[in-house]
């Protein structure tokens, strides 16, 4: 929602020069609602980096010329007190470093210099308004102005990733019981329990933590507290991801929550391609057609283009995740989307259950009970991830 500030640079009503002295329980939101200009250029002005104010603090009030002198009608976006506590709240969970500008030299790349400063390559373009196309044609002295870096602190327990992600609690916790699979005895791992050694995933990837991909020089052996840390950094990954292909970190804020968290599950799982390759979501995404968008997150494909079962699974935790907004309301389309889903995801069980069988030697029990056994698990899984939604195959 978006205030209309008529903003008349002849309107004799002019704040104090000396400044606005701040009152209890003020926030930076409301008081540049009363004074009629926008909350950026209030920081801007007072060189605030943060939200954070103190009662007595002078803040000056950016002038009629700095806004519009011309008699337009100037809009305000409306960041709301929620958003400004919830970015505080952040704030206490993330280091930020500035970095400068960077000047390019002989054999640097986009890629390399990410890397150098520890940020992703695609937030390096966008601020620098380029395509992976466009930043062929840097060249040698080229300046490219640098994003700033961002690193957990502070992530004790996953309610403390959930305040640094800007997150529900539950969403965390879904996303690591799907993540940490179960142990060696069937039962599933406790909120405070963690891969702190490597294993294998279901995708047969060497994985440490939350769903961590073990590249070369990674530790093999992690606290609880590294596993977060880790964990916190991957998702702070994730996001600059996700500005970058919906073309800005404010379009990104635009988002409801259930539909950032859905999005962030979705790459957090299959890389950015999951997004990128389905045809629409982006555009859907950017537009606010969010039943639109929801009904296109049904990508069950790998990075190589095969589906699988467990894909189509994890796109029904993901489309449950971003129905949320509708506070149970979900409209039918959504529910048809979730259904069309499931029904996929059990014609490739089948085909799956039926290559195993022909390798199992001397099998016990015949090729049906072996898939009806797979597909007990299944159906509880995806009813639970699901919300209950979908009327599951029993046979």
């Amino acid at each position: 929602m978006t205030e209309i500030n008529f903003n008349f640079s002849n309107i004799n009503q002019q704040p104090n020069p000396k400044g606005y002295k701040v009152k209890k329980g003020e926030t930076l939101y409301s008081i540049a609602k009363s004074m009629g200009v926008s909350v950026e250029d209030l920081k801007k002005v007072n060189g605030l980096s943060d939200n954070n104010l103190s009662i007595g603090q002078i803040l000056a009030i950016p002038s009629a010329n700095s806004q519009n002198t011309n008699r337009e009608i100037s809009i305000i976006s409306a960041v709301s007190d929620e958003e400004i506590e919830q970015n505080n709240t952040r704030n206490k969970y993330i280091k930020t470093i500035k970095h400068p500008d960077y000047t390019i030299k002989k054999g640097d790349t986009p890629t390399n210099i990410a890397k150098r400063f520890d940020v992703e390559e695609r937030s390096i373009l966008t601020l620098n308004g380029l395509s992976k196309e466009s930043s062929k044609t840097l060249q040698i002295g080229d300046v490219l102005k640098i994003p700033d870096g961002r690193h957990a602190r502070n992530i004790n327990n996953l309610n403390d990733a959930a305040k640094a992600m800007g997150v529900s609690t539950d969403f965390i916790k879904r996303l690591k019981l799907i993540e940490d699979g179960k142990k060696d005895n069937g039962v599933p791992f406790k909120d405070h329990e963690f891969h702190n050694t490597p294993y294998i995933d279901d995708a047969g990837n060497e994985t440490i933590g939350i769903g961590h991909l073990i590249k070369g020089g990674d530790k093999k052996y992690l606290t609880n507290k590294e596993v977060l840390t880790l964990f916190v950094n991957d998702m702070l990954k994730m996001e600059e991801n996700l500005w970058g292909i919906l073309g800005g970190k404010k379009i990104y804020d635009k988002l409801p929550q259930s539909i950032k968290e859905a999005l962030l599950d979705m790459i957090f799982n299959k890389g950015t391609a999951i997004i990128e390759n389905t045809q629409g979501l982006t555009w859907a995404l950017k537009q606010g057609k969010y039943e639109a968008a929801i009904n296109l997150m049904t990508n069950n494909k790998t990075q190589k283009g095969k589906e699988m079962s467990g894909l189509s699974k994890r796109r029904l935790f993901d489309i449950s995740t971003a129905s949320k907004m509708y506070k149970g309301n979900i409209p039918q389309s959504i529910i048809n989307t979730q259904q069309k889903v499931y029904n996929r995801g059990i014609q490739l069980l089948r085909l799956e259950c039926a290559k195993s069988y022909k390798m199992l030697k001397n099998p016990n029990i015949s090729q049906q009970q072996y898939f009806l056994n797979q597909l007990q698990g299944y159906n509880k899984e995806a009813l639970e991830f699901s919300g209950g939604k979908i009327k599951i195959i029993d046979k």
